[in-house]
């Protein structure tokens, strides 16, 4: 740290991304922070969005001296002591721990922020270059990303509950809230932007351990993409296959996107509509016929007013022939397009063994 309130941006991604006991605030305005942010980040904008609008055509109206002299006035009186009482609160919430705070180039924003919190009793590190450096470093990461083991395996072999009994993971579904399928969106919870799955993705990347396990994805997550480093890397990674017959998956797959939503209040008639909806955009490749034969299995599974094992047999069969009509093939025809060494081969929990095991090592 060549200053003790300013901290270059390599050595504060390394504690974003291994540290989320620590206040960490972003004070760009909300719409810079929804376009891209960091995890373990709070936002407290300095100026809002409306502010930048008028800061920034006073600037092109009058000049920069007019526009500071705006941005100052319009960042005063109560609004400003509000924000940082904001800041304060959030600083002392993590008193054993460091904190940081940055603009989007560690210029005059964070300048002032970390000026007027110091006036007021706390101490809060400035990051040198702000954001943009922050991504830099996490763009260096996804460049040359740490060896990963992919573990592998049909559509509802459990590979996402799997890498969540070991210690070493990086699960890209949740940075991206999506499943990465057709059904993949998640009820109530919209993508980040890429940006920000991309920042995010890159800070589990930095703690990767040996033996990380990433969970075998196509390069499309939803609307996230990964990077085409991970993505080419997850190729030739070495891998570790979960074998599971067709039954035992589409109750996997029961579990979690029926009985899991319907559990959280999820309506019976919403359900059916969005897999309906999903079913018919991918008519072409299952075919007419089989699309409109899953869709009449399905109409009928959730023609029952309650789950019942008569019931939970209808959707069992409807997913299954979803399956193996369409998800085994997709994926069969994917693993062939990759040259990837077999670790190891198996049941799930000889897998999960197998790869407790490799941890430990």
């Amino acid at each position: 740290m060549n200053n003790p309130l300013t901290m270059p941006a390599p050595e504060a991604f390394e504690l974003l991304s291994i540290n989320n006991r620590m206040s960490v605030i972003d004070v760009r305005s909300e719409g810079e922070y929804a376009k891209a942010h960091f995890g373990n980040t709070l936002n407290i904008p300095i100026l809002s969005d409306a502010h930048r609008h008028d800061v920034g055509l006073t600037y092109k109206m009058e000049g920069s001296e007019a526009a500071k002299a705006l941005g100052h006035n319009l960042v005063s009186g109560s609004y400003k002591e509000e924000m940082i009482q904001q800041w304060c609160q959030h600083i002392k919430s993590h008193p054993q721990e460091p904190a940081l705070i940055f603009c989007w180039r560690g210029g005059l924003r964070s300048r002032l922020a970390q000026d007027w919190v110091h006036r007021n009793g706390c101490e809060v590190i400035r990051v040198d270059s702000g954001y943009k450096g922050l991504r830099q470093e996490a763009l260096k990461i996804l460049e040359s990303p740490a060896p990963f083991i992919v573990l592998s395996g049909m559509t509802g072999s459990g590979k996402t509950r799997l890498i969540h009994k070991i210690r070493h993971f990086v699960d890209l579904e949740s940075l991206a809230h999506h499943r990465g399928s057709a059904f993949g969106s998640h009820f109530g919870t919209s993508q980040p932007q890429q940006a920000t799955f991309e920042n995010k993705l890159a800070q589990s990347l930095y703690q990767a351990a040996r033996n990380t396990v990433l969970e075998d994805e196509s390069p499309n997550i939803g609307r996230c993409h990964l990077p085409d480093s991970i993505s080419t890397r997850m190729t030739t990674a070495p891998m570790v296959m979960i074998e599971a017959p067709a039954r035992q998956r589409a109750f996997e797959i029961y579990q979690e996107y029926i009985q899991a939503p319907l559990a959280n209040g999820v309506l019976l008639d919403e359900l059916e509509n969005c897999f309906l909806r999903n079913i018919e955009r991918i008519r072409n490749k299952l075919g007419g016929l089989e699309c409109d034969k899953i869709k009449s299995l399905l109409k009928q599974a959730f023609a029952f007013e309650r789950l019942d094992e008569e019931n939970i047999d209808a959707h069992l069969d409807w997913i299954e022939c979803l399956l193996t009509g369409y998800y085994d093939k997709q994926y069969i025809y994917s693993l062939s397009l990759k040259s990837r060494a077999t670790l190891f081969k198996g049941s799930w929990r000889d897998c999960l063994n197998f790869l407790k095991g490799l941890q430990n090592e």
